[in-house]
């Protein structure tokens, strides 16, 4: 790599990046030891007179697993169940004995894993965006094409620099996050393997990766300040949305019967006991892939005539109106739940309307400056002809 280029690049990024890894890294520690002292609360609450005050005074109508059970059974109960990393809910009928249907599966839970996902997806967004929107707006960029280097090797430089770090110490993080968790509490409430603790790791790790690299594509090819932001925060918002919409459409157009709503998180953003599936890492890691090639190429060929535009790259309007025109129905359409076929019920005219409605409103975003060139020159044919006559 270009050494002047990194100097100029570290100096610009450098520190923020410094301090962002820190925090991160930071943050996962700060909410391990949270996580710990919580646990440790708990168990000191259940050691304690009141809580034997408090379990005596719940009835067996009150809550249905005490049926049949003495006070040191309820309190062998309850200890299992809330100093346990991870536990199942369980359902009871009306007469207070345990549902025990396979067909209804209980999911796994955890009080003592919060890894808050939403702000960490959030930060990791904003910073794959602004990677390239913010030199952009700045004009940052006119000053790095004429340092005599390529684009390209501006784009893996810059990619270089800031998302190694970022994603290192997310990584760093979780690992943290996990040792501290594990260590802090007794081994035999524990339960879950070293293995499924990395593949949780690795499998969040990628999700987060994901997200990075979309947010960096989208702050590459856009160039609005409203509808940017609005974009990548947007998809970003959806996608998991999107995922059920294909998996219910998949069901509907296929004719397949269904008993149950699609709504399962597709990505595994936190650490948890459910079965890791390699689905999720697979297109995690390919599509990122995808688009980091697919950026070096675009980035390449990059000109400062469309820096206020929605798409800098007129190669992509007419595939993002496509994708808008496919994207948005499915998503209003069948990201609610799963249409049974056999009801009757056709989702059909709604798709055609949302996707009518989504086809024009895109077209005029992406291709506004040729609609208004196209107005004006039908305006001005017009009053030529009102003069002429």
């Amino acid at each position: 790599m270009n050494k002047q280029l990194m100097t100029i690049l570290k100096k610009r990024y450098g520190l923020v990046l410094v301090i962002t890894s820190l925090s991160i890294i930071l943050f996962y520690g700060y909410n391990g030891i949270n996580d710990v002292n919580h646990w440790k609360t708990t168990e000191k609450y259940y050691n304690s007179e009141q809580y034997t005050k408090d379990l005596e005074k719940i009835s067996e109508h009150d809550d249905p697993r005490y049926q049949g059970l003495s006070l040191n059974e309820r309190k062998k109960l309850n200890e299992e169940e809330g100093l346990s990393l991870f536990y199942q809910t369980n359902a009871y009928d009306d007469s207070g004995k345990l549902i025990t249907d396979p067909k209804n599966y209980n999911p796994y839970f955890t009080i003592y894993f919060n890894e808050n996902p939403l702000l960490l997806l959030a930060i990791i967004v904003a910073i794959g965006f602004f990677m390239f929107f913010v030199d952009l707006k700045t004009s940052f960029n006119e000053f790095l094409f004429s340092l005599g280097v390529s684009k390209r090797r501006i784009y893996f430089s810059k990619f270089a620099l800031i998302s190694v770090p970022i994603l290192t110490s997310l990584l760093l993080g979780k690992i943290l996050f996990v040792s501290i968790i594990t260590t802090g509490i007794p081994a035999e409430y524990v339960n879950i393997s070293i293995m499924e603790l990395v593949a949780n790791v690795l499998a969040s790790w990628t999700t987060y990766m994901f997200y990075f690299f979309i947010a960096a594509f989208i702050g590459l090819v856009t160039g609005n300040i409203i509808l940017g932001p609005l974009t990548v925060f947007g998809f970003c918002i959806s996608f998991e949305f999107f995922i059920t919409a294909v998996v219910n459409a998949w069901y509907y157009f296929t004719k397949t019967t269904s008993d149950y709503f699609i709504t399962n998180k597709f990505f595994v953003y936190t650490v948890t006991k459910e079965p890791i599936s390699a689905l999720p890492i697979t297109l995690a890691v390919i599509v990122s892939l995808l688009l980091f090639v697919s950026g070096s190429y675009l980035f390449s060929t990059l000109t400062l005539e469309n820096k206020g535009k929605y798409l800098l790259f007129d190669t992509l309007k007419i595939p993002v109106i496509i994708a808008m025109t496919i994207y948005v129905p499915l998503v209003l359409v069948f990201s609610h739940g799963y249409y049974n076929y056999e009801t009757g019920a056709s989702p059909i005219p709604s798709l055609l309307i949302y996707g009518i409605i989504t086809a024009l409103i895109g077209s005029y975003l992406v291709l506004k400056k040729e609609i208004h060139e196209l107005i004006n020159r039908a305006k001005q044919m017009n009053n030529t002809s009102n003069v002429k006559s």
